[in-house]
C-alpha cells in the first residue's frame, strides 16, 4: 500500500470492498485518509474494525444494489478469481476520475481475453505499479513465487497504460 501511495494521489476518503483484516485500510488511515471497509466474513470485519478503529460493514460488494461511499477512491486486494468482477463493479460505482486500485498478481495482464475490457487498449487502466520485491501476505516475511502489482484504474481514462517498478 505504501508503494501505491508513492505513485498515486488518492482522494481523502478511501473504501476497501473486501478489506479482510484491514491491513490496507490501516496503512491508508495512518497516512491521513478517512477509511471505510466492507468484508464478507463477519469475524474478519470485526478484526478489521478493531485494527482501523472504525466500523467495517459486513456484506458482499458484488451484490446488486450495494454501493460504496461516494467521494471515495477504492483500494483493494480482491479475491483473485473474482478480481475482474470487483474491478468492474468498483468502476461502475465510481464517479468520474475516481481511482480503483487493485493489488493483483502480475499475470492478471496475461490470458486477458476475458479481461480485455480491463487491460486492453482503450481500457481505464492508467498505471501498473510492479513490485521489485515480492510482498509477504503471511506476516512472517515469507513470500510465494508470484510477482505482484497494484493495477490503478481511473474512471473515464482511455490513454496509454504506464508501467512503473516500485
Amino acid at each position: 500500500t505504501e508503494a501505491l501511495l508513492n505513485y498515486v494521489e488518492l482522494l481523502p476518503e478511501v473504501f476497501d470492498p473486501c478489506c479482510g483484516d484491514g491491513a490496507i485500510l490501516e496503512v491508508l488511515r495512518d497516512q491521513g485518509h478517512k477509511v471505510y471497509g466492507l468484508e464478507l466474513d463477519a469475524a474478519s470485519a470485526m478484526e478489521a474494525s478493531q485494527i482501523i478503529g472504525a466500523p467495517v460493514a459486513v456484506g458482499d460488494y458484488l451484490d446488486e444494489g450495494r454501493g460504496h461511499p461516494p467521494h471515495c477512491d477504492v483500494v483493494m486486494n480482491p479475491p483473485y478469481r473474482q478480481a475482474a468482477d470487483f474491478i468492474r463493479t468498483a468502476l461502475d460505482r465510481s464517479g468520474p476520475r475516481q481511482k480503483v486500485c487493485a493489488l493483483l498478481r502480475l499475470n492478471f495482464l496475461g490470458s486477458s481475453r476475458k479481461r480485455i475490457d480491463l487491460v486492453g487498449v482503450g481500457s481505464q487502466l492508467e498505471t501498473v505499479i510492479v513490485f521489485s520485491r515480492r510482498p509477504s501476505f503471511t506476516g512472517d516475511g515469507k513470500s510465494d513465487a508470484c510477482e505482484y502489482a497494484f493495477f490503478v484504474f481511473t474512471k473515464g481514462y482511455s490513454g496509454p497504460t504506464e508501467v512503473v517498478v516500485s
